[in-house]
């Protein structure tokens, strides 16, 4: 299902703070996260215990996700992370992180690690 990314400054999700506590497990817990609209969530006949693969041409992740209703339809939230990033781009000189197309569907394979995203960031 095609839906549109937005990138979001989330108190509660925060990679500074995640960070700065050095606790990798609780930062892949807090920041490999999206939310999406209960309405969405029927469409794609998601259950609890699915996650969420995120992909478009810039790359992929796979993310736990929560359902809010203050998200808008066909939208797709998720907190300023190294996981949101991997979907962002930059033009003309500037990031695009806001309604970003991304294609979203159901995944039972495991959020994607933080070491799985450097190693590819460095080309290992």
């Amino acid at each position: 299902m095609e839906l549109r990314l937005n990138s979001v400054r989330m108190i509660n999700h925060d990679q500074s703070k995640e960070f700065s506590l050095g606790e990798l497990d609780i930062m892949e817990e807090e920041l490999a996260i999206a939310y999406i609209n209960p309405q969405d969530f029927e469409e794609m006949y998601l259950t609890a215990s699915l996650k969420l693969h995120i992909s478009n041409e810039n790359g992929e992740i796979i993310v736990n996700f929560e359902q809010d209703e203050d998200v808008p339809k066909g939208t797709v939230l998720m907190p300023v992370s190294i996981w949101s990033n991997q979907l962002t781009t930059v033009k003309d000189g500037e990031i695009v992180n806001k309604n970003i197309a991304v294609q979203v569907e159901a995944s039972r394979d495991p959020p994607t690690k933080l070491n799985v995203i450097i190693k590819k960031i460095r080309n290992e």
